[in-house]
């Protein structure tokens, strides 16, 4: 009888004993995977945060350094060859003025000019960036490093344009009013023909709108007349707009160095109050 009673304490749990068990185990992961995602996205948006502080902030010490600010793409911070290459963009210049004078010095010293930025840099990558490859290279070949983020280049000038933006004298609207750098899909559209975002390129085949005029050869990214895309598949982003996969909105860097999240539901008139820097008209209350 001790025996007998041994046995059946020690039996194995039955079939429908296992299936509660997975059930119970199902439910509680069931409801912990928002809880984890959340908390995923909200360690994302804090690294794309800060990423767009830090080239925010670059562009005070850049201004301080040289006394002017460079255009889109050109030499700085003189309209003279002074760096090493033939033309850089606004993201190359920054390289030193955000702890990457390595591959600052690597760019100079290997190419004459900025469009092959085979330099990967954390700091231009958003984690929320779901077209970004892990390695930030979305071209392997040449190698290109991509960006998920745009410069304002209504403050900074066009490309090919001599060095003339200042902080503050170019931005009379006011350094907290004017957008610097905003969130933008690193590959964008479809796959036949989808626009990657280069850090060491701008412009593209789409123009900027100024007056309700298109002019040719300007930048893709920060078109007055399209507020920043939320949330669209990588497929159905625009490329002549900012765009991101932050929920709620896009985040942007404002030239005072601070970042905000621009809403989805932001107005035209106040997203291209805000990108000029100089046209004198408050911002909504959408802002």
């Amino acid at each position: 009888m001790p025996l007998l009673r041994l046995i059946r304490r020690w039996r194995g749990f039955t079939l429908i004993e296992l299936l509660v068990v997975i059930a119970i185990i199902a439910i509680l992961i069931g409801l912990l995977l928002p809880a984890v995602q959340k908390v995923r996205a909200a360690a994302a948006r804090a690294q794309s945060t800060n990423n767009l502080k830090q080239m925010s902030l670059a562009t005070h010490n850049m201004n301080d350094t040289y006394q002017v600010l460079p255009s889109a793409v050109g030499n700085y911070p003189s309209s003279a060859n002074t760096q090493g290459v033939t033309h850089g963009t606004v993201q190359y210049y920054m390289l030193p003025f955000i702890e990457q004078q390595n591959g600052y010095n690597a760019m100079a010293a290997n190419h004459p000019d900025s469009w092959w930025c085979f330099v990967g840099i954390k700091t231009y990558v958003s984690p929320s960036d779901p077209t970004a490859p892990a390695s930030g290279m979305p071209d392997t070949g040449s190698p290109r490093a991509g960006s998920s983020y745009a410069p304002n280049e209504y403050v900074f000038g066009m490309p090919g344009a001599a060095p003339t933006a200042r902080i503050p004298a170019t931005i009379p609207d006011g350094t907290s009013n004017t957008v610097a750098f905003g969130e933008k899909m690193m590959l964008c559209g479809p796959s036949n023909n989808f626009v990657v975002t280069f850090w060491g390129e701008t412009g593209g085949n789409c123009g900027r709108y100024t007056n309700n005029a298109q002019n040719a050869g300007t930048i893709p990214q920060f078109n007055t007349l399209a507020p920043p895309q939320v949330n669209p598949s990588p497929v159905n982003c625009n490329p002549c707009s900012l765009n991101s996969s932050t929920t709620g909105g896009t985040l942007i860097g404002v030239f005072d160095g601070s970042v905000r999240m621009v809403s989805q539901g932001i107005s035209t008139t106040t997203w291209s109050n805000a990108v000029t820097p100089a046209d004198g008209i408050p911002l909504g209350s959408d802002w």
